[in-house]
């Protein structure tokens, strides 16, 4: 399953896309600044994860906006550490296990 990721550290983008393949999430994007056609690109995601420390207003209302729209689930954390991506993606993993395919 693909996940996007809003915000975070440049610098930790490799280590955002290790843990996220350790933790099963092979396909992470990683969005650090706000890209021409973003609802193009979250549309096919997952889920979206957002951090709230290094992200604009304007990024977040747009992608929440786009949550809604295609029905994506949206988790939200204030840091944008490793520990804080798998809180998040552990999240995903829950939520994903209790939706019968």
């Amino acid at each position: 399953m693909s996940v996007a990721i809003l915000g975070g550290l440049d610098r930790l983008k490799p280590l955002y896309q290790n843990s996220g393949r350790k933790l099963g999430f092979p396909d992470l994007k990683v969005f650090g600044k706000r890209v021409p056609n973003m609802d193009r690109r979250l549309k096919g995601v997952g889920g979206i994860v957002i951090f709230t420390d290094t992200v604009s207003h304007n990024m977040v209302a747009h992608a929440v906006q786009v949550g809604k729209d295609y029905g994506i689930p949206i988790v939200r954390s204030h840091s944008s550490s490793i520990s804080s991506l798998k809180k998040c993606l552990a999240e995903f993993s829950i939520l994903y296990a209790t939706v019968p395919a």
